[in-house]
């Protein structure tokens, strides 16, 4: 693995040089940007502030995660970092406005578990960590998340 500084090194592909230090990584982070397009949906439809507010949120994180898998640095992480707070915030503010438990759906669970997992197993020096494989770990954490995401919505 290359040993230049990258604010994402311990997300375990490789840093190449250039705009985009880990392609996989930062190609993944749109992931998050288009579940924002289907919950900005339901909530529309649904007049559903709060869930608009989870669509911005998400839009944002996935843009934070682009610049902070693509070119780094202390704005990129104060960026990522800012949007995976407001994503946790205002999926907690929607999930707590609706008044009433909705039991997650397997599916859901399992997208969620599954991110989790690929999260912690396929950081840098984890299990799952190749750091030259096409296929990354962090990146299909990044599609699991933000399906997870997308079908916890669609059920609220």
């Amino acid at each position: 693995m290359n040993t230049a500084h990258h604010v994402a090194e311990s997300d375990c592909e490789e840093i190449r040089p250039g705009l985009i230090g880990q392609p996989a990584n930062t190609l993944s982070s749109l992931a998050f940007v288009a579940a924002a397009v289907p919950i900005a949906r339901a909530a529309r439809r649904r007049r559903q502030p709060a869930w608009m507010a989870v669509a911005v949120a998400a839009a944002v994180e996935g843009l934070g995660s682009v610049a902070y898998h693509g070119p780094g640095g202390r704005g990129a992480k104060a960026l990522h970092d800012a949007g995976l707070v407001a994503l946790a915030a205002s999926v907690g503010i929607a999930v707590g406005r609706e008044g009433r438990p909705v039991p997650a759906r397997p599916v859901t669970t399992t997208l969620a578990v599954a991110a989790g997992a690929l999260h912690t197993l396929s950081r840098t020096g984890g299990p799952l960590c190749s750091c030259r494989s096409p296929l990354q770990g962090h990146a299909m954490f990044h599609v699991l998340a933000a399906a997870a995401l997308a079908a916890a919505a669609a059920r609220w």
